[in-house]
């Protein structure tokens, strides 16, 4: 009897050895050929057994796979499609390393957009768009600079502040309430030139994640969107170089391997030299900015890779009443001139370690990181001298794990710190001006911000699946701790093989708050941290969606509906003065609000034709007691409707032509709309009380543009190889309104709204050895 339990036993073990045998986990990274660095959303997939895995930000996949699958079909929109096949002696780790196409996206095979159309339908995730430096590149834009901000705002959902500037409004949110990360460092300033350009310089930057709800569990500290940017990585296989000269400024990039195969260095700097252009011309304008973005990595071992990256970006004004090339006699001595400038800018750092675990199915990347956003303005006069900065900055911590669970479940789990450093108003003066603005340091405000978080993305079956994550997130403060809970929650249902509904609901909260007296991202600027009288922002966002893709033009489609509540909004008091006031959380005050709205977006990647058609019809509210009556008034930024289409047309293999039409809502203001005469408090005069209409209750005049581009590329050489940009903004010279003024006529005042922009031709050359 006993003989017969044990071999019942030894059966039992060996059945579930077999059991557990038949299925194994390859996993690996996924990497430019060329250039080894790792390819971001490339497609794996097993045939036999219909299972797919997508590359993470770091190249990374892993998938669970019967033991009889031989072959994986690798691919991404650019690349050659390869059939790799899984041999015994691999064992579990297979790297992967794709060619690109040597000439133009018409030559991408069906089957890479075939996939790519599949994952988009299939995914559980919604809201987001992804963006490539090439199709950044080939879109016209203000001046020739190429933009990957306003590249952005063109997507649905997405508002800009005005003509030309680098703030987004996405879903009925403000600016500051976008997390905008480079390398997972916060990136607190876009904009150069008061906005009219991004901090972004194309030729620094791999890819781009742009997500406008159904923000994954790895995210939190914002309410309306995230933007994920990613650097490239440092070639470890040869030198290159790439750069271009245009009208306003030029830029260059050097690619250099350190160690073979084993790591590289990538540099790219940027600077304008309108102050030049200027002067050419008579006109002094002493300003200009430049970016420099450094990054590095090396490969430890087949299971791990070091990566470090740094961005240093900054606008300086300089004016002298006496000398328009003079510098700004900021700390120093005074003068008889009129000295005036100021210095604002950005700088981030960051140190990642990516590992591989040995069972090849968890996969850690470690970041350490530091950001900065700083302005200083300062001037001089009659040896009086007086300079105002103010400054935020970072330092922290994240780890985020990815687990794959087995061919139904992607388990990813992490935690951040961040130590949070504001200081507002520090002032500096010297000379007769101290009588009447004193000297201070300006008040420190420290705040730590926390995060954990874990998610699963789990498929239920062939049609259904659902991605449910926590985050759990606090700021703690001298005086006070602040946190809650922030449920995320996806799910897609496949209705037919290139269709599929989507639904989601993610809620949010946010302990930083900026505020502004303007649309323009400023100097003035003021970041400050929640307290007992100002309390962290919190959302609720819910979104429908239907996905869908046309195989036989290799597009894809999608239509959403959203709705979002926001609480504790912050608004300043009409006439409240932030600079220089260490007391300037008095001049707040908190309000509510609400957006919704339907979004439609059809988008081709492949083929001779490319492009986009993206439609939002949106409604933005607020409603604060202190303003507008108590009454509910539309949102600054409140658009109606807003249309853009984006046209890539490759006429032959060297020329390409390109085009963007917008039509936007027009803006809203609060308007005069009347006054009256009364005697004043003496009855010795006559003073004039203006009348106002509710608040933001006039609409300024829709616009629209039309932007062309053409590229024309020279002749394939061995090793250089270089291509002419020549483009016109405003292709119909109609301006788009910037502004209101009264005008007095003789049947009274009314208001004008002047343009800003008309035709604008630029021209450009880029190259690439």
């Amino acid at each position: 009897m006993k003989s017969k339990v044990i071999w019942s036993l030894l059966l039992v073990l060996v059945m579930v050895k077999v059991s557990f045998a038949q299925e194994v986990t390859v996993s690996g990274t996924i990497t430019d050929y060329h250039s080894g660095e790792p390819i971001v959303g490339a497609t794996v997939y097993d045939s036999i057994s219909a299972r797919g895995a997508v590359s993470n930000p770091f190249g990374f996949y892993s998938i669970t796979l019967p033991v009889t699958a031989e072959i994986l079909r690798v691919s991404f929109l650019g690349y050659k499609t390869q059939y790799v096949e899984i041999q015994e002696d691999d064992g579990k780790k297979l790297n992967i390393a794709l060619v690109p196409f040597a000439k133009s996206l018409k030559e991408v095979v069906v089957t890479a957009d075939k996939v790519k159309v599949e994952e988009e339908v299939e995914s559980t995730q919604m809201s987001v768009v992804k963006l490539s430096p090439l199709e950044v590149s080939k879109i016209p834009s203000l001046g020739g600079e190429v933009d990957l901000i306003k590249v952005a705002q063109l997507m649905p959902g997405v508002a800009k502040g005005g003509e030309g500037q680098s703030g987004m409004f996405v879903r009925g949110g403000t600016a500051d309430q976008n997390l905008v990360v480079l390398d997972d460092a916060t990136v607190y300033n876009l904009g150069h030139l008061f906005g009219f350009f991004s901090v972004f310089n194309n030729e620094a930057i791999r890819d781009v994640t742009l997500y406008t709800g159904a923000f994954p569990a790895q995210f939190g500290g914002r309410l309306s969107a995230v933007m994920d940017v990613r650097m490239n990585e440092g070639t470890t296989e040869k030198f290159s170089a790439s750069g271009g000269i245009g009208l306003l400024s030029s830029r260059l990039t050097l690619n250099i391997p350190v160690v073979k195969h084993k790591g590289g260095i990538t540099i790219s700097g940027r600077r304008t030299y309108i102050d030049k252009v200027f002067k050419t011309v008579g006109i002094p304008l002493p300003y200009y900015f430049y970016d420099l973005n450094v990054k590095g990595n090396y490969i430890l071992s087949h299971s791990d890779r070091l990566y470090i990256s740094s961005y240093l970006g900054n606008d300086v004004l300089h004016f002298s009443d006496g000398d328009s090339t003079a510098s700004v006699q900021l700390e120093q001595g005074g003068s008889e001139q009129l000295n005036f400038g100021f210095k604002l800018g950005n700088f981030t750092s960051t140190l990642r370690w990516n590992h591989i675990y040995h069972n090849e199915k968890l996969f850690h990347n470690i970041t350490c990181f530091q950001t900065r956003f700083k302005y200083d303005i300062g001037g001089s006069f009659l040896n009086n001298n007086v300079l105002i900065k103010s400054q935020i900055q970072d330092f922290g911590f994240k780890a985020d794990w990815d687990y794959n669970a087995g061919k139904k479940h992607l388990v990813k789990f992490g935690a951040a710190v961040t130590n949070h450093a504001f200081r507002p108003n520090i002032v500096n003066t010297s000379g007769q001006i101290s009588d009447y603005l004193r000297s201070r340091e300006g008040n420190l405000m420290l705040m730590q911000e926390y995060g954990i978080y874990v998610s699963d993305d789990y498929k239920i079956s062939n049609r259904l699946s659902v991605n449910s994550g926590l985050r759990l997130s606090a700021a703690s403060t001298p005086k006070k701790v602040f946190g809650g809970l922030e449920p995320r929650f996806s799910a897609k249902y496949t209705l037919r093989k290139n269709n599929s509904v989507k639904l989601s609901y993610t809620r949010m909260k946010q302990y930083m708050h900026r505020v502004s007296s303007s649309s323009v991202v400023l100097p003035t600027d003021l970041w400050y941290p929640v307290t007992a009288r100002v309390l962290p922002q919190a959302s609720h966002q819910m979104a429908l969606g239907f996905f869908g893709g046309i195989e036989k033009i290799k597009s894809n489609f999608s239509v959403e509906g959203y709705y979002k509540y926001m609480t504790n909004l912050i608004e300043y008091r009409e006439g409240a003065q932030l600079l220089l006031n260490d007391n300037f959380e008095q001049e707040l005050i908190s309000g509510k609000g609400e957006s919704y709205g339907l979004e439609f977006m059809f988008r081709r990647k492949a083929g001779r034709v490319t492009g986009w058609v993206a439609y939002t019809l949106s409604w933005a509210k607020r409603n604060f007691p202190d303003l507008n009556g108590g009454q509910t008034y539309y949102a600054k930024y409140d658009r109606r409707h807003y249309l853009s289409t984006v046209l890539m047309y490759e006429l032959s293999e060297r020329i390409t032509f390109s085009s963007v039409w917008e039509y936007t809502t027009g803006a809203r203001f609060t308007a005069q709309n009347g006054q009256y005469f009364m005697p004043n408090s003496s009855f010795t005069g006559i003073e004039i009380i203006p009348v106002y209409t509710a608040r933001n209750a006039v609409v300024m005049a829709p616009s629209h543009r039309l932007d062309i581009n053409i590229i024309i590329k020279s002749r394939q050489g061995k090793s250089f190889n270089g291509e002419w940009h020549f483009g016109i903004y405003n292709f119909y010279n109609r301006a788009t309104p910037f502004r209101v003024n009264i005008q007095q006529t003789q049947f009274g005042m009314r208001y004008t709204q002047p343009g800003l922009f008309g035709l604008i031709p630029s021209i450009a050359y880029n190259f690439k050895f």
